[in-house]
């Protein structure tokens, strides 16, 4: 029994200084490295707002008591209308298309230069009359010529004459005198670029004083230019008229070439 426990005791000890020989030598332990401490800058103070005064809380108004709505009174009923009885449908009636009226024509239309003129071949037809009334009585007319003005001052009674597009007052009485076997003595005026008329049925200007002499209108307007530059339109009325006075017998203010 001894024995085993020597043996047992002798393996210990042996066990012992294998482990204490395996064993690698404590190492001294080394203080650790020392950072060198960065150098903190002081931070600068934050600027301290002023606090805002705290604003009054804004009261609410009071909630103003709803007004009662009124009350409308219950209107009567208005008793039904009679009903009328619906007349029968009259037939429509033709709507006459409205008439469009003539043109106007023009109170003062421009002169026409006689080589300006452009006769074409359609007919128109106008009135001419030709009056020596003012003459009628007269004592300043040249006794010569009194057989021949007649009692009523009318030479040549209004009558239609035909004539073409773009001629003149000048043609038109030219060609009526003509065909009546009437005398007629004119001449060409270059003042005014126009028939002078001289005499008509043997009374000439002059015969009843210096201001007399022959003048024409046209839908009793007295142009102050020749009759040979005044275009005829269809429905003119022509009048010739001796004057006395240079116009101012026949109502005319200004009749300066007139009678040219």
């Amino acid at each position: 029994m001894k024995k085993i426990w020597k043996t047992t005791a002798a393996v210990a000890l042996a066990l012992l200084l294998l482990t204490g020989c395996a064993a690698p030598a404590a190492q001294p332990e080394r203080p650790p490295l020392q950072l060198p401490e960065e150098t903190v800058q002081p931070s600068a103070p934050a600027p301290v707002q002023p606090s805002q005064p705290a604003q009054p809380e804004q009261s609410t108004p009071p909630a103003q008591p709803e007004a009662p709505a009124p009350v409308t009174p219950a209107q009567p009923q208005t008793p039904a209308a009679p009903v009328t009885p619906v007349d029968p449908v009259q037939p429509e009636q033709t709507v006459q298309p409205e008439q469009t009226p003539p043109p106007a024509q023009s109170e003062t239309p421009p002169p026409v230069p006689p080589e300006q003129a452009e006769i074409t071949d359609t007919k128109l037809v106008c009135a001419l009359e030709i009056r020596w009334d003012k003459l009628v009585g007269n004592g300043d007319l040249d006794p010569d010529k009194a057989e021949l003005i007649p009692a009523d001052g009318v030479l040549f009674t209004a009558q239609d004459i035909e004539f073409f597009e773009g001629e003149s007052v000048f043609n038109v009485l030219q060609r009526a005198l003509k065909q009546n076997k009437q005398h007629l003595e004119f001449a060409q005026s270059p003042l005014y670029n126009s028939a002078y008329i001289e005499g008509i049925c043997n009374l000439y200007a002059y015969d009843c004083g210096a201001l007399s002499g022959w003048m024409y209108r046209v839908n009793d307007w007295s142009p102050n230019y020749g009759c040979s530059q005044y275009a005829l339109q269809s429905g003119d009325v022509i009048v010739w008229d001796y004057t006395c006075d240079l116009g101012a017998d026949l109502g005319v203010e200004d009749a300066t070439g007139n009678n040219q």
